[in-house]
């Protein structure tokens, strides 16, 4: 996405579905469709906080403060450490994850749209196990 930056929700989102783009109208995933990722997103979502801070102190990223909350952007050492990653799962990862910037260029409303694909997620996981809403 460079050189756009991103907040949390974004990046937690990206990190969801680049893994998961069939959801979204996109290439195959590379994890399966199983019922029980509903709570994924969120256990993603505090690992992805944890990793914020390591990729800052590796200087892969800069946490920028803007008028919207703290956002973060693609450091100068980030493009040298992606080459790096060069096996079959990490080139399919990487395809996936261009799928989603050109997506997202393309379709201003791809981060509402996966929003709204979690929340229902979540709503028919709580259905489905008779957990009550209210």
């Amino acid at each position: 996405f460079y050189p756009r930056s991103l907040d949390l929700e974004a990046i937690s989102l990206l990190d969801y579905f680049v893994v998961h783009t069939a959801d979204i109208r996109g290439p195959t995933s590379l994890h399966p469709a199983v019922s029980s990722r509903v709570g994924e997103y969120r256990v993603r979502r505090r690992t992805i906080q944890d990793s914020l801070q390591i990729l800052i102190r590796r200087n892969l990223i800069s946490s920028l403060e803007a008028s919207d909350g703290i956002r973060f952007i693609s450091g100068d050492d980030a493009p040298a450490f992606i080459k790096l990653l060069t096996t079959d799962y990490n080139k399919a990862l990487a395809e996936r994850a261009n799928w989603l910037a050109s997506h997202a260029r393309d379709y201003s409303n791809l981060f509402s749209e996966m929003r709204a694909h979690i929340e229902k997620r979540t709503m028919e996981f709580q259905f489905d196990e008779g957990y009550s809403i209210a």
